[in-house]
């Protein structure tokens, strides 16, 4: 009976030592959660331009980095990578929002065509919208992009809050 009492304390006390490691690093990544979507939400689009700033710049450093270490033409490569994202990023960032904009729409029209003859409401709404989204895109590329960071941080954000009371921080101070 000794035993199994002691068996009983060594579990639980494994467990609390499980979940004290646990909460620290799911209270620190909701954390990093809530700030990360706290700057998607205030920063927005400008958001891409740092990705591909910093893109741009680790590109270069590695390619600076090759060059000293002798593999000279994988250095040449990364560099001019890495100047063609800095110098040519929203370029290829406008493109492909055109791209995907005329893709929504195409998508949206064969849907619409498809939920038109066994008539679906909710299909033909779910088209219509895939359609204004890719006209939107098309039309209006920057603002998509601002709302699309905005949905983006506010996911982040809860997720972090929703982090912060499921990972047990709130049912370990109480």
């Amino acid at each position: 009976m000794a035993d199994k009492t002691q068996n009983q304390n060594a579990v639980k006390k494994g467990k609390v030592r499980r979940i004290k490691k646990g909460v620290d690093g799911s209270v620190l990544n909701a954390i990093l959660y809530i700030v990360v979507g706290v700057l998607f939400i205030i920063f927005r689009g400008q958001t891409l331009n740092w990705l591909l700033t910093i893109t741009g710049v680790m590109f270069i450093a590695l390619g600076i980095f090759d060059v000293f270490c002798g593999d000279i033409p994988s250095g040449i490569i990364c560099l001019a990578i890495g100047l063609i994202i800095i110098l040519g990023g929203w370029l290829f960032v406008e493109i492909a929002l055109i791209v995907f904009g005329v893709l929504f729409i195409v998508k949206g029209v064969v849907e619409l065509r498809a939920f038109l003859k066994p008539f679906s409401l909710l299909g033909v709404i779910f088209s219509c919208l895939t359609i204004a989204l890719g006209v939107l895109l098309v039309v209006s590329k920057w603002v998509v992009l601002d709302w699309y960071f905005i949905l983006i941080g506010v996911i982040y954000v809860v997720s972090g809050v929703v982090g912060i009371f499921d990972g047990g921080f709130i049912k370990k101070v109480r």
